[in-house]
């Protein structure tokens, strides 16, 4: 029944995720990813733009666009019109027998369409809901449409992430989209806690409990180092522009011979490493000079200026070896295609880290997905069925839930239900 091997953490723990684009199904894949039965509902007469949103001509028609393939594998799906009474009564029927509504509505939604998360909790004592919403249920902004970059300008990314004219950039991946997701996933896991340890000391529970999730609170505490002079000393830090987030001048990112190395000396013993392994790379005694007097002055514009000439004589890898042979901490600058790839080809660990999965509805083909992103020495993540197609579990799931299977099938030729 459970999406990954039964020894993982979450083994036995049923979810519900009534989510749609990336923060939502993230949150659920986490929780997949860990052992939970995760079974997505969606709905049929609007297709989901993760899911038919793909670069592969053969993957869109199947809905396995190739985001969705990366935060969708494990999971089992129902597909239905939750507008039809029946339907919903066989969502009520699937809620009691789970023990997390994961949802990404707009505040009021869930309510609008019957299933007002209040009602639920009290209904159902062991039931934990967690509402991922852009601005929080309560509060003047509440209502408010968010995206991730929308959320990123709102909280300091972008300007944070200005380039040296000052002109505030996203930053080029849906990051608070993931951390939302994170973040939801930790709130469902301590709740689930909590719920065990009252059940531990045969504390009565009344009602199960609501989870608030908001895509600028998890962006806050994400950017809280960009902020933490001002909020406890009222002093607002001046960006360094080029230089690495601690100020350095030593650290920042540099264009070399060929592609981008990027560096950091924030202490003085990184610092005394770098001055000899630089002229061992061949930078000439005039060159270091005058790097070690603008570095002491602090002068982050001419640091760098020494910095970029000397870096410039050799490639980006050459610079990662001889650096990280001295122990300064540096990285040649990779695309997101290369760090995946160099990654699955680093991955030595049993089970995997990077999870496999096998397409079969497309051509067969087996990809690596993101596993939960930390080890242990207890199992955490094991083998992962495939991405659902929409409505691929419809009648097993409902099944389960004790939903008489003649008015399973009824619905499903009535178009009410999409069954595989």
């Amino acid at each position: 029944m459970n999406a990954t091997v039964s020894q993982g953490p979450l083994a036995g723990v049923r979810v519900l995720d009534w989510t749609h684009v990336l923060a939502g199904p993230f949150a659920g894949y986490m929780l997949g990813q860990m052992g939970a039965d995760v079974i997505r509902f969606e709905r049929i007469d609007q297709p989901e733009m993760i899911r038919n949103n793909s670069l592969d001509p053969l993957l869109a028609p199947l809905g396995l666009g190739e985001g969705f393939v990366m935060q969708g594998s494990g999971k089992r799906s129902i597909g239905g019109d939750i507008r039809d009474p029946e339907v919903k009564a066989a969502i009520h029927a699937l809620l009691a027998t789970v023990d997390v509504l994961v949802e990404n509505f707009r505040p009021g939604k869930l309510a609008a369409l019957g299933f007002d998360p209040a009602e639920l909790i009290e209904r159902h004592p062991r039931l934990v809901v967690c509402s991922i919403t852009g601005f929080g249920q309560t509060g003047p902004q509440s209502g408010r449409r968010a995206y991730d970059h929308v959320i990123q300008a709102r909280t300091g990314f972008m300007a944070a992430n200005a380039d040296d004219n000052d002109v505030p950039k996203r930053v080029g991946m849906p990051l608070i989209d993931y951390g939302t997701g994170m973040q939801a996933a930790l709130a469902i896991t301590a709740a689930l806690h909590r719920r065990a340890a009252d059940a531990l000391r045969g504390a009565p529970r009344p009602r199960g409990e609501w989870l608030d999730v908001a895509m600028v609170d998890a962006a806050l505490v994400l950017a809280a180092p960009t902020f933490a002079q001002y909020a406890v000393s009222g002093r607002e830090r001046v960006r360094a522009k080029g230089a690495a987030f601690s100020g350095s001048p030593l650290s920042g990112t540099f264009k070399t011979r060929e592609g981008y190395v990027a560096m950091t000396c924030n202490s003085p013993v990184q610092t005394a490493a770098l001055f000899p392994a630089l002229s061992q790379a061949g930078a000439s005694t005039a060159q270091l000079e005058a790097l070690r007097a603008s570095a002491t002055a602090m002068d982050v514009a001419a640091t760098q200026g020494v910095l970029a000439e000397i870096l410039s004589a050799r490639t980006a890898a050459e610079w990662e070896s001889l650096l990280e042979a001295a122990q300064v901490p540096c990285a040649a600058v990779r695309t997101p295609a290369q760090a995946w790839q160099e990654s699955l080809d680093t991955d030595t660990a049993t089970p995997p880290r990077w999870p496999s999965v096998t397409l079969d509805a497309a051509d067969g083909r087996t990809v690596r997905v993101p596993g939960a992103g930390f080890a242990s020495t207890l199992p955490v993540c094991g083998e992962l069925r495939p991405p659902p197609r929409v409505g691929e579990h419809t009648a097993q799931i409902l099944a389960e839930a004790g939903v008489d299977p003649a008015v399973v099938q009824r619905l499903i030729r009535e178009g009410k239900l999409r069954a595989l």
